[in-house]
C-alpha cells in the first residue's frame, strides 16, 4: 500500500545532469513511469540538462524543467552545447534553476541521478537548502548505476570534489541500480561506514515490454532472411564506428546474406555520419535504419541477436528481453561500459568484443555463432530494481506521513492548552 502525505499528493523531484548521451534521462523516466503507475496521485518534476527531452513521452502527472545543455569535451571539461557564451554563466544559471525548482516545488524526496554533487557541484546548493530550510526535510536520495568508472578514478574524483562528505552529511539513502555480486559499489568506491549503512542494492531496472508483437515488427521490416540482428548505439553520439562495421559485415555477405540487420542510430548521432550510414543502407537490401524509436523494446524483443554498446540502459533493455547479445563497449574516456561488459560476459549473459578488436569479420563470426548456436541462460541477474526503488520511496513517504501526523497532533495539543 502506497503512503499518501496528509499535506496532499506526494511529490518527487529528479535531477539528471545529462551532459552526454541519453542514459541519465532514460533511467529517470523509467523510474518516473513505474512510480506513477503505482501511485496515481503522484506529482513528479524532472530537472534535466538533456538537449532532447521532447523526444520522449512523459508519464501523467509529470513535467520537466530543461536546463541549458552542456556537452562533455574532455575529462571534466564541459562547454555549452548551443549557447555561444562561456561555461561559467551557464553553470550559474543551471545551479539557480535547480535550487528555485526545489524551493517552489517542495518535493517529499529529491532523487539525484549518478552525480552526487551534480555537474561541477551545481546541485550542492539545493542539497544544502533542502536539508536545512525545512523542519520536515525533503529526503535526499542518490541513485547510482551499477558501475560509474574505474574504482581508482571514482575515488580520486570523489575525494577531490568533496563527494564523500555529501554522502555522509546530506544524503539519506543511496540506491544502487545493480547487483552487489556483479559490482560492489561500497567496497570499490570505499564508502564510509555511515554511507554504507544508507546503501541499498535494488537490482537492475527492468524495461517495460514493447507495444508490438515480434511478428508485427518483423513483418514491418520485410526481412529477406528469417534471422534479424538489431544493432543499437544508445543516444548515438559515439556509435558511428559500430554502425560502420555492421554495414561492412553486410557488404561482405551481399551475395549470400546470412541475416537481416536493423541499425538504430540515436537522436544525438552526428548528422554527417548519419547521412553516410543512410546512403550505405540504401545500397543493401537486407539493411534497415531507424534514427530513433520510442519503442526500442519491441525491436529488441523481435531480434534473434542484439549488438549493442555497453551503456546501462542498453544493457537493461537486452537483459529484460533475454536476447542473445554482443556488447561492443565504449572504452574511453570512461571504462564504465567496458567493466560492465566484462562482468556480464563473466556471468554468461552476454558476449563482448573489445572496440580495439572490432572488425567486420569478427562481428560476422560472433553474430553467426549466436544465430546458429543460441546460448544457454547465464547466471541470474536481478532485474527487480524498479520494485526495489518503489519500496524505498514508499518507506520515505510513510515516514514523512507519520512526521506530519505527529506534528499535527502536537499543534492540536498546544492549541487546546492555550484556552
Amino acid at each position: 500500500m502506497t503512503a499518501v502525505s496528509v499535506r496532499g499528493a506526494p511529490r518527487l523531484m529528479y535531477y539528471s545532469h545529462d551532459t552526454y548521451g541519453l542514459g541519465h534521462l532514460r533511467r529517470t523516466l523509467a523510474l518516473a513511469r513505474y512510480l506513477r503507475l503505482r501511485t496515481a496521485s503522484l506529482s513528479q518534476l524532472i530537472v534535466t540538462g538533456s538537449p532532447v527531452p521532447h523526444y520522449f513521452s512523459f508519464p501523467d502527472g509529470t513535467d520537466y524543467v530543461k536546463l541549458p545543455s552542456v556537452v562533455k569535451v574532455g575529462a571534466e571539461e564541459y562547454l555549452p552545447r548551443s549557447l555561444c557564451v562561456p561555461l561559467a554563466p551557464v553553470w550559474k544559471a543551471r545551479r539557480d534553476m535547480i535550487l528555485s525548482a526545489a524551493r517552489h516545488f517542495r518535493p517529499d524526496a529529491l532523487i539525484v541521478d549518478h552525480a552526487p554533487a551534480g555537474l561541477k557541484g551545481e546541485v550542492v546548493a539545493t542539497l544544502r537548502a533542502l536539508a536545512e530550510e525545512s523542519p520536515r526535510r525533503t529526503r535526499l536520495v542518490l541513485g547510482l548505476r551499477d558501475i560509474l568508472d574505474e574504482a581508482r578514478l571514482v575515488r580520486e574524483s570523489w575525494a577531490r570534489d568533496g563527494v564523500y562528505g555529501l554522502l555522509d552529511r546530506y544524503y539519506d539513502l543511496i540506491l544502487v541500480y545493480g547487483q552487489r555480486d556483479i559490482y560492489d559499489v561500497v567496497a570499490e568506491y570505499r564508502l564510509s561506514p555511515d554511507a554504507a549503512a544508507k546503501t541499498r542494492y535494488v537490482g537492475y531496472l527492468r524495461r517495460e515490454p514493447g507495444v508490438r508483437s515480434s511478428e508485427d515488427v518483423r513483418r514491418e521490416l520485410g526481412l529477406r532472411t528469417d534471422r534479424l540482428v538489431v544493432v543499437t548505439t544508445g543516444g548515438g553520439g559515439d556509435g558511428y564506428e559500430l554502425l560502420r562495421t555492421a554495414l561492412e559485415s553486410l557488404r561482405a555477405m551481399a551475395r549470400a546474406p546470412r541475416f537481416d540487420c536493423l541499425l538504430i542510430g540515436g537522436p544525438l548521432m552526428d548528422p554527417a555520419e548519419r547521412e553516410i550510414v543512410v546512403s550505405i543502407v540504401r545500397t543493401l537490401p537486407n539493411a534497415r535504419f531507424l534514427e530513433f524509436t520510442r519503442d526500442m523494446a519491441s525491436y529488441i524483443a523481435a531480434a534473434d541477436v542484439v549488438v549493442s554498446m555497453g551503456g546501462y540502459n542498453a544493457v537493461c533493455e537486452v537483459l529484460s528481453a533475454e536476447r542473445p547479445t554482443i556488447i561492443v563497449p565504449r572504452a574511453r574516456p570512461r571504462k564504465e561500459q567496458l567493466l560492465r561488459a566484462q562482468a556480464l560476459q563473466g556471468r554468461g549473459v552476454a558476449r563482448m568484443i573489445h572496440p580495439a578488436e572490432l572488425s567486420a569479420d569478427r562481428l560476422i563470426d560472433e553474430v553467426t555463432s549466436l544465430l546458429d548456436y543460441p546460448p544457454d541462460p547465464g547466471a541470474p541477474v536481478d532485474m527487480d530494481g524498479l520494485s526495489g526503488v518503489a519500496a524505498e520511496v514508499d518507506a520515505i513517504l510513510a515516514q514523512l506521513d507519520r512526521f506530519d501526523r505527529e506534528l499535527g497532533g502536537r499543534a492540536q495539543t498546544l492549541t487546546r492548552r492555550s484556552f
